[in-house]
């Protein structure tokens, strides 16, 4: 082990870290937070969730950057790394493009020879598996009376997941080679202007590029730089978690106020991961195996060709009892017989 293992991961930050959490149950929380607020916005009815904004993506960033780079340092092996993260992420989401691109098939008000003799579809395949999903969000003829014409709208968060994915190596060249706290933080604050300015721009010329840009990589990167900062900080996190906790909770409440914005990440990052190390009696949601990822890819379509067929209509409670059932019924198989199946295992286990 060289020197800068031994300042990033010893044993006590492993053993803390492997502790029993909360992060399935976060997660669960997380995904159906955002079925429910798409719920609300696909059918133009008015939020019922108290969790709004791009809070609950900003939650899974902030835990990607805990546990992926708690991960890597334990195996700092790139090419292992990346097969991975492939591996947990693109076999549910490649499957979840083509049942979409199926599904529009079945509900295009389009001849059939004619969807399937147009360019789009293919456009939508290629570009949505590519990750790419803002060049051709929707197919011909799908969804035209909904609201919003996309196929799913949740996809964008993919491509940014996999840039964060790739700036792991960077960030532990840096914090080998050089003072971690002053490498973060400077990560953190670079991302932070890149955000605000975008903000800026948004107002002033309200240009919806910069609004569009503002949700991209390098504006995500202080939420995941946030999990990195506690987790390279962990046991000293821990002793210190029972004062973060309120304090993140008044930075968190008080955001907008002044200068407060910029402790917005790490204030959201030290409720969630002080929640993951707290409240024992969440632990039996580890038991339930994580679904969590396939009811976010899925609820999307879902809610979608309900509002097609005018279900919403009929009755919004039974749309969205549906929905729920229906995505925690299909994100337990994808669970089950897509994802876990696919997950890295090294020759030797298996």
């Amino acid at each position: 082990m060289n020197p800068t293992e031994k300042v990033l991961l010893n044993s006590k930050l492993i053993a803390q870290v492997k502790e029993a959490n909360n992060f399935d149950f976060i997660r669960f929380f997380l995904a159906y937070s955002v079925m429910f607020n798409h719920f609300s916005t696909l059918t133009d009815t008015d939020p019922f969730w108290f969790v709004s904004g791009g809070f609950r993506v900003k939650g899974f960033f902030i835990i990607s950057g805990f546990l992926v780079m708690f991960s890597f340092l334990r195996s700092p092996d790139t090419y292992v790394f990346f097969r991975k993260r492939v591996q947990r992420i693109m076999p549910a989401y490649s499957l979840v493009i083509l049942l979409c691109l199926i599904l529009g098939f079945f509900l295009t008000t389009l001849p059939h020879h004619e969807f399937l003799t147009s360019s789009k579809p293919y456009t939508y395949l290629f570009t949505n598996l590519l990750t790419l999903n803002f060049l051709c969000p929707d197919l011909p003829g799908v969804f035209e009376n909904n609201t919003m014409h996309a196929m799913n709208g949740s996809l964008w968060t993919i491509k940014v997941e996999l840039m964060l994915y790739m700036t792991v190596p960077l960030i532990y060249w840096l914090l080998k080679k050089y003072n971690k706290l002053i490498c973060l933080i400077l990560i953190y604050v670079l991302s932070f202007i890149y955000s605000t300015t975008c903000n800026y721009l948004d107002d002033t010329t309200h240009n919806a590029i910069y609004a569009f840009l503002k949700r991209q990589f390098p504006g995500q990167m202080m939420y995941f730089c946030s999990g990195i900062i506690i987790l390279a900080y962990f046991p000293l996190f821990r002793k210190y978690m029972k004062y973060i906790f309120p304090i993140s909770i008044l930075l968190f409440i008080f955001r907008n106020v002044l200068f407060l914005s910029i402790f917005e990440p790490i204030a959201l990052a030290s409720i969630i991961i002080s929640v993951a190390y707290s409240f024992k009696w969440l632990h039996f949601f580890n038991r339930m195996g994580n679904f969590s990822y396939g009811i976010f890819l899925l609820h999307f379509p879902i809610i979608q060709t309900f509002i097609h067929f005018g279900l919403n209509k009929y009755s919004l409670v039974l749309t969205l009892a549906l929905t729920t059932a229906i995505c925690t019924y299909l994100g337990t198989l994808s669970w089950k017989y897509v994802e876990k199946p696919c997950l890295y295992k090294p020759k030797k286990l298996r």
